[in-house]
């Protein structure tokens, strides 16, 4: 009588054998382990029983063990997994795929990444330069204590998404989540097409040529805000729409600095 042959796959191939609902096993597993994290005190950050628990199915379906997971391996922000950059080259390796670093400076990373499946070649790049135009650089941040590892971080999780997305799910790397405003791109460029009309029609063509330049200086995400937040400092300081923007084009980090501020009071505020 012939034996089943069972043909095992190479390890360097990533082979999804998990269910995609946990089995009621596994549920009790993880039930239990989340009481003992919540009562032991170390875990308080990242909330009670349900918080951990949300953690460690998401570190299920990304392949990571819950205990990694939950000592930083992943965070969930809004309902979004944020992923550590060692967690995330982690995964990228494991699943048999390569990358290194072409160039990794206090200003700037690109990294070149390989499919270990279909050969494909991608180079991902992020400079602190980015992180300035995003408003990311502030005093006594990352950005400006090690700025080395931030722009790898953000490097890799580009290459992440452009080469390796089967791999990371849709996780980001830390930092990313808060960055991005959850908003569609067409309800953006919806709100945006119709304060700047509203603008538009109250501002003289010299005021235009202002606004113009304070609006290009803003990603496409915020420039609804920046609206905003022009209007609110031009009517606390009472002074003319070109007289505002003078002062904001004076010092460009002052203002994304005041900006970011501004944004995140806002948010938080919304939130309540």
């Amino acid at each position: 009588m012939e034996k089943n042959l069972v043909i095992s796959p190479p390890k360097n191939e990533l082979t999804i054998t998990r269910s995609t609902i946990p089995s009621e096993h596994e549920m009790m597993v993880y039930h239990t382990m989340a009481e003992q994290a919540v009562s032991s005190k170390m875990y308080k950050g990242i909330g009670e029983k349900a918080g951990v628990m949300m953690i460690m199915l998401s570190a299920r379906e990304l392949g990571i063990p819950p205990m990694q997971a939950l000592n930083g391996g992943i965070n969930i922000i809004n309902g979004k997994a944020e992923i550590s950059a060692r967690m995330m080259g982690a995964l990228i390796r494991s699943a048999g795929h390569q990358f290194k670093k072409k160039e990794s400076t206090d200003t700037s990373c690109t990294l070149i990444g390989k499919r270990s499946d279909t050969g494909e070649i991608e180079e991902a790049s992020y400079t602190v330069i980015d992180a300035q135009k995003a408003g990311l650089v502030k005093q006594g941040g990352g950005w400006v204590k090690c700025p080395k590892d931030m722009c790898f971080a953000r490097a890799l999780s580009r290459l992440a998404r452009q080469l390796f997305s089967d791999v990371i799910g849709i996780g980001y790397v830390e930092g990313e989540i808060n960055q991005y405003a959850e908003i569609k791109s067409s309800e953006i460029e919806q709100i945006i097409s119709e304060d700047i009309i509203q603008e538009k029609e109250i501002v003289t063509e010299n005021e235009q040529e202002y606004l113009d330049k304070f609006l290009n200086l803003f990603d496409k995400e915020d420039k609804n805000l920046a609206m905003q937040y022009l209007k609110v400092v031009q009517e606390h300081f009472e002074w003319t729409i070109i007289q505002t923007i003078k002062e904001f084009l004076k010092d460009e980090k002052n203002l994304f600095d005041k900006f970011n501020n501004w944004k995140n009071k806002i948010k938080k505020a919304e939130e309540k």
